[in-house]
């Protein structure tokens, strides 16, 4: 009888009436925190060569407009998906717009410093900083958050160094 009071009140009862055990709910905690501290590992980093071929590999149309002499150049690499999202702005082609934007973004937020500042810099800056055109302005409405922040900020950072 005295196992019996003891071991009802080594248990946890859970929702549905299931009853578990101390060392089961450890384990379970155990398990969940392992998951989790899996799932926010941080992801490899994307660089240059990986931009290349996932350029090539999702828009093969854009990666012909790079010039051969342009390979191993970022800015200028990252220029020819400039150039392919602004002559889809100006036909007012939003949906690639919005490809264009949605494969930056993934970039971005992996990206390694070379490539974060040669988006920063060769894409968003060269694309819309400044513009106020309708398409334009269309265009930022269709902006990921991730690069819809680094704009506002290259902004804020113009607009210091004017009134400096």
């Amino acid at each position: 009888m005295v196992q019996q009071i003891q071991a009802v009140r080594d248990t946890t009862v859970i929702p549905g009436g299931a009853m578990l055990a101390p060392h089961f709910l450890a384990d379970f905690r155990a398990f969940s925190s392992l998951r989790m501290s899996m799932h926010n590992r941080a992801r490899p980093t994307i660089g240059r060569t990986d931009f290349i071929y996932q350029l090539t590999l999702y828009f093969p149309e854009v990666a012909t407009l790079i010039d051969e002499s342009d390979f191993g150049i970022l800015p200028l690499e990252i220029g020819a998906m400039t150039v392919a999202t602004r002559d889809a702005l100006n036909r007012f082609n939003f949906h690639t717009v919005r490809r264009h934007f949605v494969f930056i973004g993934k970039l971005f937020e992996r990206a390694d410093t070379e490539l974060l500042n040669g988006i920063q810099i060769s894409y968003l800056e060269n694309l819309l900083l400044g513009e106020t055109s309708l398409a334009h302005a269309e265009a930022r409405y269709l902006l990921p958050n991730s690069l819809d922040d680094a704009l506002k900020k290259s902004e804020s950072h113009f607009e210091r160094l004017a009134a400096s």
